[in-house]
């Protein structure tokens, strides 16, 4: 995350295509602290035929190996995929498809997982559709995503590439937009975390030379983790 002015503005499908080269080698706090909050929660995903919209890189994906019953991803960038493919074992099904319209059969999966995807979207009526349609009744849905609070604290999505730094398109909404957007499709909300960097972050915040940015954010809501389950599904 960055507050810099001076940065190339590029759309998600071309930043991603770019970024998928750096993205798992280059330490990322935000990454690292979604990791830490699903770390205490794989039995979620115990034989369960899971569905990662957005999957990137396959980061998800390999390390639920072994744990779900059944693994596919779904991403829209060639080049993230090309990554998780050299990653992620035969037996995960990875397609390359828009996540708000996948070749995926209805009821498909017991848990649909999106990381870091909803607010690259324009709106969220189209995701939450896809995945209550994916999904089966009882079923759950994880959300994580940067928190809606972020441009309070002047943050923006960006990465270092080889020309230098880069913002990838991103939008805006609210919480509470996102839970009634949800519920309107079929769910119900069961948790919402909001988890905040402190002092477990401070290496890499060091190595980037912003320790001075993470003394002024700690201890805010830097993302949130949100599980929602389809209760219902419209006939």
């Amino acid at each position: 995350m960055s507050a810099a002015a001076n940065v190339l503005k590029l759309a998600v499908q071309p930043a991603y295509e770019l970024w998928a080269v750096s993205y798992d080698s280059t330490p990322n706090a935000m990454l690292a602290l979604e990791e830490r909050s699903f770390s205490a929660s794989a039995t979620e995903f115990f034989n369960k035929d899971v569905v990662e919209l957005g999957c990137g890189t396959g980061r998800w994906l390999k390390r639920l190996e072994g744990v779900a019953k059944s693994l596919t991803g779904v991403d829209s960038s060639g080049a993230m995929l090309a990554r998780a493919r050299v990653k992620c074992e035969p037996s995960t099904l990875l397609t390359q498809a828009n996540c708000l319209r996948t070749p995926l059969p209805d009821g498909s999966a017991d848990c649909v997982l999106s990381s870091f995807v909803l607010s690259h979207l324009p709106e969220l009526t189209e995701f939450a559709r896809e995945a209550t349609r994916i999904v089966r009744p009882g079923g759950t849905i994880l959300i994580s995503d940067l928190h809606p609070d972020r441009a309070l604290y002047g943050w923006r999505p960006t990465f270092h590439a080889p020309d230098g730094l880069v913002e990838v398109e991103a939008h805006s909404y609210t919480l509470r937009e996102l839970v009634d957007v949800m519920q309107d499709a079929g769910c119900t909300l069961q948790r919402l975390e909001e988890p905040c960097f402190s002092d477990e972050d401070a290496a890499i915040f060091e190595r980037a030379g912003k320790l001075d940015e993470l003394r002024r954010i700690a201890y805010l809501p830097a993302m949130y983790r949100a599980r929602f389950v389809m209760t219902k599904r419209d006939s």
